[in-house]
């Protein structure tokens, strides 16, 4: 009966999402991939804003989520009473919520082979006429051990990625040839499916110097990143005054591939950038922190290695001389292959930092007994509560310090709010709000 019900709520929600669209026709641009998707949501919001009203869902990316941003409704809470209250206020919303927008920035995140957990389920909600993946990793891949249980365990990885390829992919191969897919070229896994896209093609890359947007160095200054970048056959320079990670180099190239397909002119596009940056909560903000430390915030969430082994490189390049504190949370959902990926992340935590303090089941696990082989200057919790004392009595004068994890009953913001220098820099924190606040009591 339950089945049912789920079932037949999410098909009301499509239908009222879609006439909702239909009422509002803008052009949408559809947001998938393993990691990024919000940061780039965020930025090219900041960006398109200026030029055009822009409605950007900026973490809204499910089968619920896209229909709730669509219609501008909440659910505040999951019983019986909250979801009547929600159904009939999205009733409502189609005959009273005519707000226009041009552009619509919609993320589309995969949890899973199935529907309605997957693109396809997706797909049937919203159909975007600029469609791109950020990169491919294995993310959600508990979802995927059923298909590959039968197979040796050699084998699953790599199936796991194939399968969640699939699904990722799915937003470039049905676009139609009116629409356009902006195409990352350093990702094996996309590029696969490149001449099974009808549609107009942009490519980027930062290693193939044929792509249209081609980025060919991007290196961190004294407190500013610098990108520099051909397009057209002329070089370009882009200084932002942040210190960000090497994954931005893509969702820049990502913006202006966009800016180009909306009239927006390439230096244009550029100043916006340089004076509108605005990164979305948890991911690679970095704060002032007690004992004149440097914090790089990036506790969103950590759900595959590839984020975390960029946010590690990031903590090495800018720490400079200066001690390299690690705190890092498990990387969860990873169903069969949280052994591998947890063992692999030991290698770049001993290239990467001086310190480690590892928090969860997996961590402790499968991080842990690694980094002791090495003797190497660690400590494992198996909570955050568990951990805040130590966290507090070890952190010395200038450290430069990363706290990165996946959020599902970890919420390592926590520890970014313990350390933060100026407490008014707690609103710039992921998961504010009374919700949230409930939801980590539980967590203590």
């Amino acid at each position: 009966m339950r089945y049912f019900a789920e079932k037949l709520i999410l098909f009301y929600l499509r239908i009222l999402a879609k006439i909702q669209l239909f009422k509002i026709r803008p052009i949408v641009i559809g947001i998938a991939g393993s990691a990024g998707k919000t940061s780039l949501n965020y930025l090219l919001s900041e960006i398109l804003s200026t030029k055009y009203k822009v409605k950007a869902s900026k973490g809204k990316n499910s089968e619920t989520g896209i229909p709730f941003d669509l219609l501008d409704i909440e659910l505040k809470n999951g019983g019986i009473i909250g979801w009547l209250t929600v159904l009939i206020e999205a009733k409502l919303a189609i005959l009273t919520n005519w707000k226009k927008y041009d552009v619509y920035l919609v993320e589309m995140g995969i949890d899973g082979p199935n529907e309605p957990k997957n693109m396809s389920y997706l797909l049937k909600i919203i159909n975007p006429d600029i469609g791109l993946v950020t990169n491919i990793s294995f993310e959600h891949s508990l979802y995927f051990d059923p298909l590959v249980k039968n197979l040796p365990e050699n084998k699953r990885a790599e199936k796991i990625l194939e399968l969640t390829a699939q699904q990722e992919n799915f937003i470039l191969t049905t676009l139609n040839k009116n629409n356009c897919a902006i195409l990352n070229l350093d990702d094996s896994e996309i590029v696969k499916v490149e001449d099974k896209i009808k549609a107009k093609k942009i490519t980027i890359s930062t290693k193939d110097k044929n792509a249209d947007f081609y980025c060919y160095k991007f290196e961190l200054l004294k407190n500013s990143t610098l990108m520099e970048f051909e397009y057209k056959n002329n070089k370009y320079k882009l200084e932002i005054p942040n210190l960000l990670p090497r994954h931005f180099a893509y969702e820049f190239l990502f913006s202006l591939a966009i800016c180009s397909l909306l009239d927006i002119k390439l230096e244009d596009c550029l100043n916006i950038i340089k004076k509108h940056i605005l990164l979305a909560p948890g991911r690679a903000t970095v704060f002032k922190g007690i004992k004149n430390t440097t914090l790089i915030d990036s506790s969103y969430n950590c759900a595959t290695l590839e984020p975390l082994i960029d946010m590690l490189n990031f903590l090495s390049d800018i720490a400079g001389k200066k001690r390299r504190v690690a705190i890092l949370g498990d990387m969860r959902e990873l169903g069969s292959l949280t052994k591998v990926m947890h063992e692999k992340a030991a290698e770049y935590i001993l290239k990467n930092s001086d310190l480690a303090i590892l928090i969860g089941p997996n961590m402790q696990e499968f991080t842990a007994p690694i980094l002791k082989k090495h003797k190497f200057n660690f400590i494992s919790f198996e909570t955050f509560t568990a951990a805040k004392q130590f966290i507090l009595g070890s952190i010395k004068e200038n450290d430069v310090i990363l706290v990165k994890s996946s959020q599902n009953t970890l919420f390592l913001e926590r520890c970014v709010e313990m350390l933060l220098a100026d407490k008014s820099d707690e609103t710039k924190l992921c998961r504010r709000g009374e919700f949230w606040d409930k939801i980590r009591e539980k967590s203590f």
